[in-house]
């Protein structure tokens, strides 16, 4: 979706209780194309992301994902509902609105959210606040921006151990 091209999830599930059950439906909204082949999720994109207006108080652990493809949308987005995430490993709406605009973004935090309008980003170091989430939103902006670097992104360890290496296999296989 940010780069262009597919990406397949293995086994992912048709239903769950935990917040991806409704990840699917944000990445149609803002652009990409979703579908189901046997078990795995295929998320196919052009490079072009759409703004959203969204209420993420059911799923807010997907906020930092969601605010990183809003960052690099062609059209504003606004996240609502999220005002508990100031309580989390870090104040993540401050840390996410900080990051943005650290690459030349335009990010604004909200009572319970945030606005984020669309401007070219530019590169830098991407500060992870010793956060899993903010490591990730990260990588996926560095995705489509050059010269963004994560600080620290061992973090990202505490959800998935072999984040780092995965992420490499998936850029190797992309180039």
């Amino acid at each position: 979706m940010v780069a262009g091209g597919s990406v397949t999830i293995s086994n992912w599930p048709k239903k769950t209780t935990q917040v991806g059950n409704d990840f699917d439906g944000i990445l149609q909204q803002m652009g990409a194309s979703v579908e189901r082949v046997g078990n795995d999720l295929v998320v196919s994109g052009t490079g072009t992301i759409q703004g959203v207006d969204i209420d993420l108080s059911t799923g807010g652990e997907l906020t930092p994902v969601v605010a990183a493809l809003a960052a690099l949308a062609k059209s504003p987005s606004q996240i609502r509902g999220v005002a508990h995430l100031r309580g989390h490993e870090t104040d993540r709406l401050k840390a996410l609105v900080s990051e943005i605009n650290s690459l030349g973004g335009d990010a604004t935090e909200t009572e319970d959210g945030m606005i984020i309008k669309p401007v070219k980003l530019h590169g830098g170091t991407w500060k992870t606040y010793e956060d899993h989430r903010m490591a990730t939103a990260g990588a996926i902006i560095g995705l489509a921006v050059p010269g963004v670097e994560i600080e620290d992104i061992s973090v990202t360890a505490k959800t998935i151990p072999e984040f780092v290496s995965l992420w490499e296999q998936m850029l190797k296989r992309n180039t």
